[in-house]
């Protein structure tokens, strides 16, 4: 039994917003935000879009370019988000509502937010071989922009909205490994929104980030794990062909690889037209990575960190 990932459908909204709009609104110097960020654009969600539009939206391209996977046949759907559609109910069952997938469909949602792709990786394959279940989508959709302040220079050039449809079943040409974990709750108030919305008060729910500790929570946690992650995989770290981490900042991933001593063409760094796309990030670096070819015949390290604190780490080996 080969589980692994099938596919992958990814959806970006249409509003763009460029660092020349960013420059002019904050002031920020257009060498900054390209090259230490990373970043180009962002696309943000129209006000009536939502988490469950946007992974609809990724689903429906995932299931247009592999007509292969029969919609009939998904068992299992994980949404993972942090801005669901409502309180309740849970937005994966309008997904599975607006996809039209059948009834016997098990479908629930994961609150993670940058770890969460490898977590949600972890439960589907879990099921997939503990239950029988067949096929799985694990929908990462987490718009960011309901929670930021427009007007915050800390978050605002940062993230972007988008979401990604990731197949996993059996018959896979790659095969996922074991996994790591980790949990900080400690530094909880690092990033986190508080306000009225979420009950924390009776100012409108905003994102805060103190994006100092993230940075040091990242070279605190995760060389570490990234080691242990190799290890429990019985590989070395100068093994692993590719790096695929969460779509952080430019920055962030150049001095976590430079910490490392890790060649920088081991650490891809694929958010340029995206930002920060949370749980999205790795799926999009992978459907990036295996449209150019870059995937085939790799030992991959996928990690994701931050919220949280949070993260988790595992090994895929792709053989074509």
């Amino acid at each position: 039994m080969s589980i692994g990932i099938r596919g992958i459908g990814t959806y970006l909204p249409e509003r763009v917003v460029r660092n020349d709009e960013l420059i002019e609104r904050f002031g920020w110097d257009a060498d900054f935000l390209e090259r230490k960020l990373g970043i180009r654009q962002r696309h943000i969600a129209a006000p009536e879009e939502g988490a469950a539009d946007m992974a609809v939206a990724a689903a429906e391209n995932l299931f247009a370019s592999r007509p292969e996977l029969d919609r009939d046949a998904v068992d299992l759907v994980v949404l993972c988000t942090q801005n669901p559609d409502y309180g309740l109910p849970h937005s994966s069952a309008l997904v599975q509502a607006r996809l039209g997938l059948p009834s016997t469909t098990a479908c629930f949602d994961v609150g993670l937010g940058c770890s969460g792709f490898v977590y949600g990786l972890a439960v589907v394959r879990s099921m997939l071989e503990t239950l029988g279940l067949t096929n799985a989508l694990l929908v990462t959709s987490d718009p960011y922009s309901k929670v930021i302040d427009p007007g915050d220079r800390g978050t605002s050039p940062l993230f972007g909205d988008g979401a990604a449809a990731t197949w996993i079943a059996d018959g896979a040409s790659n095969t996922v490994g074991a996994f790591t974990f980790g949990t900080d709750g400690g530094g909880a108030e690092h990033l986190i929104v508080k306000g009225a919305e979420s009950g924390g008060g009776s100012d409108p729910a905003h994102l805060s980030m103190n994006g100092r500790a993230i940075f040091e929570f990242m070279l605190e946690r995760i060389p570490a794990d990234l080691e242990r992650c190799a290890g429990m995989n019985g590989v070395a770290l100068e093994d692993v062909d590719l790096f695929v981490l969460h779509q952080a900042s430019a920055y962030m991933l150049g001095y976590l690889a430079k910490r490392m001593r890790i060649a920088p063409d081991r650490v891809p760094v694929v958010l340029a037209e995206t930002g920060n796309t949370v749980s999205s990030s790795i799926p999009f670096a992978l459907a990036q990575l295996t449209s150019d070819g870059e995937l085939a015949g790799r030992t991959v390290l996928l990690s994701g960190f931050g919220v949280g604190l949070s993260w988790a780490s595992t090994i895929v080996r792709f053989d074509h």
